[in-house]
Order: structure tokens, then C-alpha cells, then sequence
């Protein structure tokens, strides 16, 4: 169907609905500023046959941490059945749910007339430590803004609105994205009659100086028997959890006989980007064994592709049950600005970039899709011809560009105060932004940010009940200054020249802080401090001060535990451990640190005792494995299966 043959049809309607949904919950967010980041990302040094442009885009625009966010890491494994607030996308042949509470996930996507999911729909909220800042959950398509990995955004509530337009309503989502200060939005579009949604991003950059740029939508697709993945690519640069960056043939990869474009035929978790060349249509599919499945396209302008796939080791599948119980499996097709999600382009000074994406179902012959890996692309891209033509989505994307893309929404569920702060700091108006309003923002701590930067006046105690991770950029600098004369105006000075590295300021900025107000925060600043000067014996007095002044702050016992177990201190750990609230004690982090701490004061039996009744870490990392640990208090008894999250079966961390 042409483009001019849906100008009078009506599109999709948009309508607020619940999902009812097992969930656990987010605590509010740490008081702990994220000095260092929460990844280890492949050093290219290391693969000598990168080329020299990647290489630069590669050790471009990295992050050292995700500051000014805080971390999202108190969530337990508990869950709950929650209703939680979706917004429902929908014409005669799909339907789509869309999460503005967790980063505009949109959680499902599914063919009405085939009654099939094209997306995995995950069957719980579970989080994991897979995040920028901490929290994050599997399945749908999740919308990734910032730097290499899960966006700040991911778990956080944006803003959702709807546009009317001549073609159906959209259901937009907008926010501001603060390690960056660039403005993103997504806008969803049902084409009437068809089995198709588009989705219109666009990115814009409001400040003078140009920004790192980095995007990759995230497809979760079932792994079902028989799956696979195709995209128009013979060769891959491939990550393995390893540190090393490998280019390969596809499907074919390192000259073995397993095809990887079938990700359960692979052991060990990997990801796959995929060399689409120039003159190819970009698009990547994910088809079940029956020969039906989804694909993904978009304007030129978007042209990574990627596979991640988690492997059948007992690492992945645990994986796998840890994020979506037993029995659930998918895989991830990706779409990206850069080759691969190591790079970040260059959005150059009062800048955007949009593009078009489009998602269709197809269905092929089992034996065409699933044969010879150049018959399998002839037909999937006929097929994405078929779906959109590649002029048509061109031409989609000029429509709404010039119908659209600047319209006001109907704000029908409301993001953070960030947009509106920073406007208000540039002297802006926060619904100057055409097309993304900040002025209707939820009533979060950025509100105490807003009137200081209007009236130069805010209160120290109320502001730093909500407040302790500051704005780092230079342009808070007067306004912050104007509250240095209150506990909270150094502390929050405090912590931004320890951000910028320089230390001393940072460590005259806590002093003066915690003497107008003796607060763990400025204790935890100087710990800090004293710990990365080598003076573990003031490190750990401040610390215990700190956990004295707040006792239930779990992350900071963490972190004190830490530091006293860095500093060779076992016997101290294990005190500062037992004397701990009870329902902290007993939180799987803090029980993980006995067992290390028993182990480096010479209770072996003791520690055997805690590993075997089981530790049940809610915030483990990816990548992190309890292995060494193990090895530690067993030495070569087999690793058990429930304490094996390795990425790699021949890595032990």
C-alpha cells in the first residue's frame, strides 16, 4: 500500500489501560553519589585489527560514571501482582503497550489476526543490575539514549502524550536525558489497516557545544527451538565477554561449523554486530522455526545492527530464569546510530538527527528462512519490501517531520522535573521545546532545583531530603553558589569538584558541610577520600560515623564493608555487619560480604555454612559471577548451578 493511499484512513487510537503484571518494586534512589561507573566495557587496545576510525569513535565520548543520576539499586527479588499504568496503541491488526513509568518500554507488541506475540513479553518485572544506573528489566523494546549500555531512563518515568495528526493519533514519548543534556522523543504510529507500527525518533541537542551521540533500540524476541536471526551482513564484529573485539564471517563464525545466526546452536553469551553494507536497506529479523517472526527496519540513517544472544551454558540459562523465570527465553535484535555500542557519534551544537523506524511481522517458508544463508536474505528482504517499501518509509518519515514532529501533545502521563530545571537554568521557557513541553513535570526534588534557580532561595533541610546528587554540569555553578551559605549548597558543591577529580576542593567542600550539619553524606565524601589517599584508618572511622548516622542505608554499609574489607579488616567487617537492623543484615548483598569477610578471617566452615544455605543476590551485576568466591571456600568442588552467572563458561568473573 502507497503512502498517499492512507492519507484520509484513520490510524491507531491511543487509550490509557493497566497491565497486570508480578512486579517488584524500586526504592527510592540511592543517596550515594556513583563516582566510578558500574561496567567494564572491552578495551580495543586489545584487538589490533580495529580501524582506526572506529577506533576514535570507540575512545570517544565514554562516561567515567552516570553522574548526575543516582543509582536504582534497592529492589529485592520479591514479587508482587501490581497494575501497573500503560498506555495502549492499537488499530484492526496490532496492539501495542507502552510504559511511560519505565523508560517508554514498549512491553508488547502483538499480531491481533495471528493472535502471536512478535515481541517477548516478559510475564514479570524483575530488575537486575544490568543498567547505567543500576535497575533494569528484560523484554519488549526499550528505547537507549546516552552511553554504552541500558539507559539512565530505562527504569525512570518519562513523559507520554498524544498527537493528533492527519494519519491516526501517536502516542509520543519525551524526556530529557541528563548525562548528556540532550532531548529525546519517540513517536508510535499504527497505519491504518496494516500490520505495521513506525516509530519516529528524534534527538536534539539544546546547547551550544556539540555532545557525544549514542542510540541502539533494543528488540527482546522470543528464543524459541528453531529461531533465527538474519540481517543483510556477511561479516560481524563480535564481543564476548572477554575484552575482545573480533571481526567474523556470518553464519559462520572463526571457520566453525556452528551457525550463529541460530543463537541456540551457541554456547557461551555474544554479541553480534553486523557489517551492513552501504548500499543495502538496513533490517534485521528474528524467524521461529515455523517461518513467522518479526522484522525490524528504518530510514538510512539508522544503520547498526546487532544480535545479542545469552548462549545455553548454564550461566545464560540461568540468566535467562533470574530475569523471567523458569521456562523463558529471548534473545535480543538491536538497531544502532554507531557499527557497534561501543561508539559514539557527534551531535554538533543546537543539532538533532531523527529517523524512522518500522516493525512488521513476516512469515516465509520454514525452509527458505531457515536454508542457505543467501536465500534466507533474498526473502526476508523481499518480504520487508513487501511490509514497507523503502521509498514509502522514506516518505513516512518527511510526513512527520512536517506534520508532526513539532506538534504539541497531549501530556497524558508526566516525566521528571529534569527538562524543566534545565531549561529554567538556560533562562528558557520549559515549554519552549516544540514538540516537548517540561513544564507539567511530576512533583520529584527537581522541583527545589527550579525555584533556587528562579529566586536564588531554597530550603537546606527540605531540598536535602530529596536532593543529594547534583547537577555536574558548569551551568548549575552560580546557581548552586547562591546556596554554599547551608550544609546542602557545600555538599552538593562538595560532590561536584569530586566529580570533576578535583579532590581537594572536594574535600575543604565536605569539611564545611558537615560542619553547618553533621550528615552521613559528607562522612561517606570524606571516607571516599580518605580511601583513595591510602588512609584506611580514617576511611574507616568516617565510614562507621556514616553508618552510625544512617543504619538502614544499605548501599552505604555496603560500601563501608567494602572499604574494611579492602583495607585487610575482616574482624571490623564482620562487626559493623552483625550490628546492622536486622532486615538489613539479611539482605543478599550484605550476606554475600559476611561470607567474604568470614573467608579473609579464616571461618572457612562458617562461610561453607553461609554458601551452602544459599546467598541471593538481588542486585548482581552482569558479568559478576560468585565463582572465585566459591573456589575460595570450596577449591575445586563444581561451581552449583543456582550460584553460576557466567557470561562465559571458561571465565570465572
Amino acid at each position: 500500500m502507497g503512502l498517499a493511499s492512507v492519507e484520509s484512513m484513520p490510524g491507531g487510537v491511543v487509550s490509557p489501560t493497566l497491565l497486570q503484571l508480578l512486579a517488584a518494586e524500586v526504592d527510592p534512589e540511592s543517596p550515594l553519589p556513583p563516582f566510578s561507573g558500574l561496567q567494564r566495557l572491552p578495551d580495543p587496545s586489545a584487538s589490533p585489527g580495529l580501524p582506526a576510525d572506529m577506533r576514535e569513535r570507540i575512545a570517544y565520548g565514554r562516561l567515567a560514571n552516570p553522574l548526575p543520576y543516582a543509582l536504582q539499586n534497592g529492589y529485592s527479588r520479591e514479587l508482587w501482582p501490581r497494575d501497573i499504568p500503560a498506555l495502549r496503541l492499537a488499530n484492526a491488526r496490532l496492539e501495542a503497550l507502552v510504559l511511560p513509568g519505565l523508560g517508554g518500554r514498549l512491553w508488547s507488541l502483538r499480531d491481533l489476526v495471528a493472535d502471536r506475540d512478535l515481541v517477548f513479553t516478559n510475564r514479570r518485572r524483575q530488575f537486575a543490575n544490568f543498567g547505567l544506573t543500576d535497575a533494569w528489566f528484560a523484554g519488549g523494546i526499550e528505547w537507549n539514549l546516552g552511553s554504552t549500555g541500558h539507559s539512565a531512563t530505562t527504569s525512570r518515568p518519562v513523559f507520554a502524550g498524544s498527537v493528533a495528526s492527519s494519519r491516526g493519533a501517536v502516542l509520543r514519548i519525551w524526556e530529557w536525558e541528563r548525562t548528556r543534556d540532550l532531548v529525546f522523543s519517540v513517536d508510535l504510529l499504527m497505519p491504518a489497516d496494516r500490520a505495521l507500527l513506525l516509530a519516529f525518533v528524534r534527538v536534539r541537542n539544546p546547547d551550544p557545544e556539540p555532545k557525544p551521540l549514542y542510540w541502539w533500540t533494543n528488540i527482546a524476541a522470543p528464543e524459541e527451538p528453531g529461531v533465527r536471526v538474519l540481517a543483510p551482513a556477511a561479516r560481524a564484529w563480535r564481543t564476548g565477554y572477554d575484552g575482545s573485539i573480533a571481526r567474523v564471517d556470518i553464519p559462520f563464525a572463526d571457520d566453525s561449523a556452528t551457525d550463529v545466526s541460530h543463537p541456540l546452536l551457541a554456547q557461551r553469551a555474544a554479541d553480534y554486530f553486523f557489517q551492513v553494507p552501504s548500499d543495502r536497506r538496513p533490517w534485521i529479523a528474528a524467524v521461529q522455526a515455523d517461518g513467522r517472526g518479526l522484522v525490524q527496519t528504518s530510514t538510512a540513517r539508522l544503520r547498526g545492527r546487532k544480535l545479542f544472544c545469552w548462549g545455553t551454558a548454564a550461566g545464560g540459562r540461568h540468566w535467562q530464569e533470574w530475569l523471567c523465570g523458569p521456562g523463558s527465553r529471548y534473545l535480543e535484535i538491536q538497531a544502532g546510530l554507531a557499527t557497534t555500542q561501543l561508539e559514539h557519534l557527534r551531535l554538533e551544537a543546537g543539532a538533532e538527527i531523527s529517523w524512522a523506524e518500522a516493525y512488521a511481522p513476516i512469515e516465509a517458508a520454514p525452509g527458505v528462512v531457515h536454508g542457505s544463508w543467501s536465500d534466507a536474505l533474498d526473502k526476508v528482504a523481499e518480504l520487508v519490501a513487501r511490509a514497507v517499501p523503502e521509498v514509502e518509509l522514506d516518505a513516512w518519515h518527511r510526513w512527520w517531520r512536517a506534520e508532526v514532529a513539532d506538534r504539541a501533545p497531549q501530556q497524558l502521563m508526566a516525566g521528571s522535573g529534569a527538562g524543566e530545571a534545565e531549561l529554567v537554568v538556560r533562562g528558557e521557557d520549559p515549554d519552549g521545546l516544540s514538540g516537548t513541553p517540561f513544564g507539567q513535570p511530576l512533583l520529584d526534588g527537581f522541583r527545589h532545583l527550579v525555584a533556587l534557580a528562579r529566586t536564588g532561595e531554597v530550603d537546606q533541610d527540605a531540598v536535602g531530603a530529596e536532593v543529594l546528587v547534583p547537577p555536574t554540569t558548569d551551568r548549575w555553578d552560580a546557581v548552586l553558589d547562591r546556596a554554599a551559605d547551608g550544609w546542602w549548597g557545600r555538599l552538593m558543591i562538595a560532590i561536584r569538584s569530586h566529580a570533576r577529580g578535583d579532590l581537594e576542593e572536594a574535600r575543604l567542600g565536605y569539611l564545611r558541610s558537615d560542619q553547618l550539619t553533621s550528615t552521613p553524606w559528607a562522612a561517606r565524601g570524606l571516607a571516599l577520600l580518605a580511601g583513595t589517599r591510602g588512609d584506611h584508618i580514617s576511611a574507616a572511622a568516617l565510614y562507621d560515623r556514616a553508618v552510625a548516622q544512617a543504619p538502614t542505608c544499605l548501599p552505604l554499609l555496603v560500601e563501608a564493608t567494602d572499604q574494611l574489607l579492602a583495607a585487610g579488616r575482616p574482624a571490623a567487617c564482620l562487626a559493623m555487619i552483625n550490628a546492622a537492623p536486622e532486615r538489613i543484615a539479611v539482605h543478599g548483598r550484605l550476606v554475600l560480604q559476611r561470607a567474604r569477610a568470614l573467608l579473609a578471617d579464616g571461618q572457612v566452615d562458617a562461610a561453607r555454612a553461609l554458601l551452602e544455605a544459599g546467598i541471593e543476590v538481588p542486585d548482581l551485576r552482569e558479568g559478576e559471577t560468585l565463582g572465585e568466591l566459591w573456589r575460595t571456600a570450596f577449591e575445586d568442588r563444581p561451581l552449583p548451578y543456582h550460584y553460576d552467572f557466567r557470561m562465559r563458561p571458561d571465565l570465572d568473573r
